[in-house]
């Protein structure tokens, strides 16, 4: 240890000494203050540098550097690149060549490539319950104008007792690696509600990174309320994973609603 801390001492001092310090060569460059060389063994063996690593771009943000920092250099491990302060934001030196992120989808017709799960098993009673894919031909679902072809469709989701839930139904869309994503994705879907009353509901929930965020109300049933709409939620830069849940709860053979068209994209 005294060894080693009285090298590094005189190792200093000669740097103060002759203005330049050489790591693993006698005779720096007189051109630079500091020379690194990747060789201390004659060529026997090899080493390389290791730029300063953060985790997350939100790791590297908290580095706050100042307008007078340009130069400082890091390598991002979530998104794979070695950036440089430019005084005023972080710029791209060098991306690692990574697989491209494929753009996943699931309309329920020619698009399933965005694979998902039910906790509770579709069923088809007719006119007194139905929870699966359909399209608008199939009765009453012809009152859902804004989904086209196959989609995802709801009616008297309780059936009554004989199949369905009096609570939630969750479809789950498999969990997502984005890491390829370095400038983020987006995940989007189409809803479509008719004759919603008090008691039928539906909400969406984001996993990123594994963590369940806040559930977002897309209706909340009241008065025979129809509703339509698309979501489209950015997911940043630096994410690693992403995941979707739909949850709906609805009971009458009059209401019906629909989803359709999940993607998720750059």
């Amino acid at each position: 240890m005294h060894t080693c801390i009285c090298f590094i001492f005189f190792g200093i001092c000669s740097g103060f000494l002759f203005g330049q310090v050489g790591i693993g060569t006698t005779s720096p460059s007189p051109a630079a203050m500091l020379e690194v060389s990747s060789t201390s063994d004659g060529g026997l063996t090899y080493k390389g540098l290791m730029p300063p690593r953060v985790p997350t771009v939100a790791n590297r943000d908290a580095i706050n550097p100042s307008s007078t920092d340009i130069g400082l250099a890091v390598f991002v491990e979530a998104t794979q690149c070695l950036q440089i302060w430019n005084g005023t934001s972080w710029e791209n030196l060098h991306c690692s060549n990574t697989l491209p992120f494929t753009n996943l989808v699931q309309n329920f017709d020619l698009g399933t490539t965005w694979g998902y799960t039910s906790d509770i098993p579709f069923f088809d009673n007719g006119t007194d319950g139905f929870f699966g894919i359909t399209d608008a031909s199939n009765s009453i679902f012809s009152n859902l104008t804004t989904l086209t072809n196959n989609f995802l469709g709801i009616r008297d989701l309780d059936d009554e007792g004989d199949n369905g839930t009096t609570g939630y139904a969750t479809i789950t869309f498999n969990t997502v690696d984005v890491s390829s994503a370095l400038g983020g994705v987006t995940v989007a879907f189409d809803y479509d509600f008719y004759r919603f009353d008090a008691g039928d509901d539906a909400e969406y929930i984001l996993i990123i990174d594994g963590v369940p965020q806040t559930a977002v109300m897309l209706i909340n049933g009241a008065a025979d309320l129809s509703l339509s709409g698309s979501v489209s939620e950015s997911i940043p830069g630096g994410t690693t994973t992403v995941g979707l849940q739909v949850r709906i709860q609805q009971n009458g053979d009059t209401d019906v609603g629909g989803f359709d068209n999940f993607r998720i994209y750059e």
